[in-house]
């Protein structure tokens, strides 16, 4: 009566596993064995290419089947690597646990499970669509704000006081005395200029002194340029004046003591050089200027010897001290 039983169950385990060993020739599967022993590489790629065809059979012939599987074995045991949709993960089989017999049919197992989790692993959410760009309104700049005080110093107009000391006249004489100038700039370059000053002196002459007071204005264009903080100058103008003379004969002479009042000027160079602290902070300034009398003035002895006489070159020179406006 055993005989028929058995002759049954063989059968049926016989198309049970013809049955998975037709299946696993029907899915189209790459499976690399690498460093894994005679008995298992030999028959590993068949019974996992067996085992996931079952699970594919079991969840539908809509799923897409892995693009590569390799099994990589060690010592340790072997390691599963399941590449599918452009994802890939890894698994571990300690081989060293399990009988010789049973190693290839767990490995086949642990690739089919790796697969399986990542199938059943939800689809990751398409990202929302951008949003449309915003419409751009083109608007014109405005126009930079301009503040007061940005102009240059350079650029800015200038009163300037000082002290003056000039050497006029024929014997030449020393004239202490100040002025005050009036700086406007048209530019980086061009500074017209207009001075007025006064200055007095006493000196003496053959057998008598004599006292010089000077009032004069003065028309200049500069041209220069500005390094930093400071300034070069120079540029031709003209000066004009009244000038009044005072003769004081020694105490032993006969001669009497007169007083002459004239218009004396003419055309002048000047040359500057300053140092402007600040915007409006001070300005320092020394300037040199020399010039020619066009219009003399004479001091005469009996109306006849000069004694004194307003002619020739002169020399002047300025240490201002000025504000920018």
């Amino acid at each position: 009566m055993r005989r028929p039983w058995a002759f049954a169950f063989g059968l049926a385990l016989f198309g049970a596993a013809g049955g998975r060993a037709q299946a696993a020739g029907k899915i189209d599967l790459q499976v690399q064995v690498t460093s894994c022993p005679e008995e298992i590489a030999a028959s590993l790629p068949a019974g996992v290419k067996l085992e996931i065809d079952v699970l594919f059979r079991e969840h539908g012939p809509t799923r897409t089947p892995p693009d590569r599987i390799a099994v990589r074995c060690d010592d340790a045991g072997a390691e599963i690597t399941v590449a599918m949709g452009g994802v890939s993960r890894t698994s571990t089989v300690d081989l060293g646990a399990l009988a010789p017999e049973h190693r290839s049919r767990a490995v086949a197992l642990a690739a089919a499970e790796l697969v399986h989790a990542m199938i059943s692993a939800p689809a990751p959410e398409a990202p929302p669509p951008a949003p449309p760009p915003a419409p751009t309104v083109s608007l014109s700049p405005a126009p930079p704000a301009i503040e007061a005080s940005a102009t240059p110093a350079r650029a800015r107009p200038a009163l300037l006081v000082g002290g003056l000391a000039q050497w006029l006249g024929r014997p030449a004489a020393l004239l202490l005395g100040a002025r005050a100038a009036f700086r406007y700039p048209l530019g980086d370059i061009l500074v017209p200029a207009l001075s007025i000053d006064g200055a007095l002196g006493t000196f003496p002459v053959t057998t008598a002194e004599v006292s010089a007071a000077t009032l004069a204005a003065g028309v200049h264009v500069y041209a220069g340029k500005t390094m930093g903080n400071f300034r070069l100058d120079a540029g031709p103008g003209t000066r004009w004046g009244w000038v009044h003379l005072t003769g004081r004969p020694d105490a032993a002479s006969l001669l009497e003591g007169r007083s002459l009042s004239a218009a004396w000027g003419g055309p002048e160079l000047r040359a500057r050089a300053a140092y402007a602290v600040g915007r409006r902070l001070p300005i320092i300034a020394i300037e040199l200027g020399a010039g020619y009398v066009l219009l003399p003035v004479h001091g005469l002895r009996d109306g006849t010897a000069p004694v004194y006489a307003v002619e020739g070159p002169w020399i002047s020179l300025g240490i201002d001290l000025g504000l920018n406006f």
